[in-house]
């Protein structure tokens, strides 16, 4: 059994560790109030760009805009969106899992996987330990998510698509909920296609012969919706890590409290030791 002076600096270590996860968890929780504002702003805009796409696809003739073309899926581009650092609990650890699990089973059908990587963390490890082809990364993006980086990563994913080089894109990347509640989501953002039904609305505009149209209305659709992809993870990392930064702080309580016990004991023991050696020393000398 450890002595007093090591259960001592161990429960003094721990409130360290407590101070500092509390305090995380407070920046975490600040942080996360601000994304929701923007996530929430974010949202509508997506909707309405893909609304128009859509309104688009049912107007014009699908067959002859390329960027709605279904063509062979022969190869994947799965767009992962992870956090730059960690301390974020299985926020990382779930994206990789599935990406692995959706590559095998896609791969066994004879499609090709290739990745494009945003945040350190998915680049870090895909390009170290795994096998799939990562054919562009994005790194340090804490710190620039905005309008600027989403339409750089669309407009390197419209050009792939555009060449055929890919044939189906997937964006991946946590959904927020709320503060307990983030999922794993995989987004098929092209090609664009539309369910039609006799009751599916149809907005009221004609689409003209220039392809151009159509390709700045795709490209202003997919910048939003990989805008909101990014909102969408960086408020789930912000609430996976206030999460993770609450179950540390109640876990470093949890051992002060059982290593308090273990010290008063030790101490106990101690001052039963020396009155018995007190006692012992007065029953000698009689």
């Amino acid at each position: 059994m450890p002595g007093m002076r090591e259960i001592k600096a161990k429960i003094k270590s721990l409130k360290g560790t407590k101070r500092i996860t509390a305090a995380m968890k407070a920046v975490s929780a600040a942080k996360l109030r601000k994304a929701q504002e923007d996530l929430f702003n974010v949202r509508p805009y997506a909707d309405v760009m893909k609304g128009i796409a859509k309104g688009l696809y049912m107007r014009g003739n699908p067959a002859i805009h390329s960027i709605f073309r279904v063509r062979p899926v022969k190869r994947i581009e799965l767009v992962v969106i992870s956090s730059d650092k960690g301390l974020c609990g299985a926020f990382n650890s779930n994206i990789i899992r599935r990406v692995n699990r959706f590559a095998k089973e896609k791969q066994s059908q004879g499609v090709e996987i290739s990745l494009t990587t945003v945040g350190n963390k998915a680049s870090q490890f895909f390009t170290k330990y795994s096998d799939l082809n990562v054919r562009k990364t994005f790194t340090d993006i804490f710190r620039r998510i905005g309008l600027p980086l989403a339409k750089e990563i669309s407009a390197d994913l419209f050009l792939g698509y555009m060449s055929e080089y890919f044939d189906e894109v997937y964006l991946v990347y946590n959904k927020f909920y709320n503060a307990l509640r983030q999922e794993v989501t995989f987004e098929r953002i092209m090609p664009l296609t539309v369910e039609m039904s006799e009751e599916t609305p149809v907005s009221e505009y004609t689409v003209g012969p220039d392809e151009k149209v159509i390709e700045e209305a795709v490209k202003a659709y997919t910048s939003a919706v990989v805008l909101r992809a990014l909102k969408e993870s960086e408020t789930s990392e912000h609430a996976a890590r206030m999460t993770a930064m609450d179950n540390a702080t109640k876990n470093a309580e949890d051992m002060i409290r059982k290593l308090t016990i273990s010290f008063n004991k030790a101490r106990q023991a101690a001052i039963t030791k020396e009155l018995i050696e007190i006692t012992t020393a007065i029953e000698a000398m009689k």
